[in-house]
């Protein structure tokens, strides 16, 4: 007790020490999973660890309800990915170019439903965007809500986004493209 009235600032150093501590918690643990940090980032080794896709690659309720070669999302890239919250997270990555790196991750969203989203990685592997390609909860939503149907992906990158009206009659498809500033920009049909 009388040395923490000479040093006040042994709660920051208490705090400091254990926030060391939970560092090497994750790098452990990202460590037992195989990704070294000795070599390239975290999310680099995470992301060349992964299965690639083919494209092109089209919704259907089978690829959503078993997601084929999806491997899970270490807690430590988590926070990185900015998908706090979600559940189970699990990833797969796209075929590579030099000017595209792409990868889905999935997030279980209760009852075995899964959510889809598209993330755009640059050449340091941190994300730049992200798209949400399907989303189940759309029948929960209010009747104008836009959330996802069904989506697809082309070989040159063109993520086409399908929603329905509540009713299912009306159809509206959206086209995305990525620009070279590695974000998601929507073409607008002419």
């Amino acid at each position: 007790m009388l040395s923490s009235c000479r040093n006040p600032q042994v709660p920051a150093n208490l705090q400091e020490k254990l926030d060391s501590i939970k560092t090497l918690e994750q790098l452990e643990q990202l460590r037992a999973q195989g990704i070294s940090l000795e070599e390239a980032s975290p999310m680099q080794q995470f992301y060349d660890s992964l299965a690639v896709q083919a494209l092109p690659l089209s919704y259907s309720e089978d690829y959503v309800a078993m997601l084929p070669n999806y491997q899970p999302v270490p807690q430590a890239l988590v926070q990185l990915m900015n998908f706090e919250g979600r559940m189970n997270p699990m990833a797969i990555a796209l075929p590579e170019t030099i000017s595209k790196r792409l990868m889905i991750l999935a997030a279980d969203e209760g009852d075995d439903r899964y959510s889809l989203w598209l993330y755009v990685l640059d050449s340091e592997y941190s994300p730049t965007d992200k798209l949400c390609l399907y989303s189940p909860k759309r029948q929960a939503q209010e009747p104008d809500d836009q959330s996802p149907m069904e989506f697809s992906i082309t070989s040159a990158y063109e993520i086409f986004l399908t929603t329905y009206t509540a009713d299912h009659k009306t159809k509206r498809q959206r086209l995305f493209v990525i620009n070279d500033a590695q974000k998601f920009v929507e073409l607008i049909p002419q």
